[in-house]
């Protein structure tokens, strides 16, 4: 199978996995699920699951065994874009091409979704405690949140980069590098290759998220006074920064993996 063909391959493992996590179901608090689903299976590129499952393929590991533990991330994922979209937060109307879900479900409802969609990961999640312990970390003050936390308290104020790689680094790169370290514990791999991993996740995250602001810097970004590497250091800098990210992401391989490679390169 070719690379691109099998990464549509765990894509759509993934779409049916996370169906079968959150089915629908009847009751009074059905609309739950129904708006959980909403927003869970919006078309997306699926990025931190499909990274988990390439760090199996590549180390001949069945990808049937790493699916609980993707969708986990794309859970926490999920619930991470539910709660910024909030009008508290980035007050975004559009996720995807489709309306926010506090848009069509309201509120207060997709708190409770966002909240209902991480406990769902870490329940899935709930017989590996290793890898438990790792969405725990990088979800919490010092990753996921707590680069959410900056990235709030930055709206119109001046900063430097050390503070913008610390965003970096904990609202996007966390979860990146736990999606890489997953396959590294699943394929029971050395301690060096799981460093290694872990390191190339969390630089192709910032590399990631700077492409991200350079695509986003005209409107959005801008208009809510985002401090983003466009902002800091202006359009030609940010690219370089983000090439450089993802060159050290890449060089940060202890092994050849071409999946992972394949993804890493768009």
């Amino acid at each position: 199978m070719e690379i691109q063909e099998s990464i549509v391959h765990k894509r759509n493992l993934i779409d049916a996995h996370l169906e079968k996590l959150i089915p629908l179901v009847e009751g009074p608090h059905g609309r739950l699920f129904e708006a959980a689903r909403y927003s869970l299976l919006l078309p997306g590129k699926r990025l931190r699951p499909l990274l988990t499952l390439a760090v199996l393929e590549d180390y001949g590991v069945p990808i049937q065994e790493g699916l609980d533990a993707a969708s986990a991330l794309e859970l926490v994922h999920t619930y991470s874009l539910i709660h910024d979209d909030l009008p508290c937060m980035d007050n975004d109307d559009f996720r995807r091409g489709k309306p926010t879900l506090h848009r069509v479900y309201g509120e207060g409802h997709a708190v409770l979704t966002g909240d209902f969609l991480l406990t769902r990961a870490f329940e899935v999640l709930a017989k590996e405690p290793e890898l438990l312990a790792i969405l725990a970390s990088r979800a919490g003050g010092e990753g996921l949140i707590g680069g959410q936390v900056v990235d709030l308290l930055s709206e119109g104020e001046e900063i430097d980069w050390e503070r913008l790689e610390f965003m970096y680094k904990g609202k996007t790169a966390a979860l990146f590098s736990a999606a890489l370290e997953f396959g590294a514990v699943i394929a029971e791999s050395s301690d060096e290759d799981r460093a290694a991993l872990k390191r190339a996740g969390e630089c192709f995250g910032i590399a990631f998220q700077i492409r991200d602001d350079i695509s986003d810097g005209t409107s959005s970004d801008l208009i809510k006074q985002k401090a983003t590497a466009l902002t800091l250091f202006g359009r030609e800098r940010a690219e370089e920064l983000a090439a450089s990210f993802l060159e050290e992401a890449l060089s940060s391989l202890t092994r050849e993996l071409p999946t992972l490679e394949k993804i890493f390169r768009g």
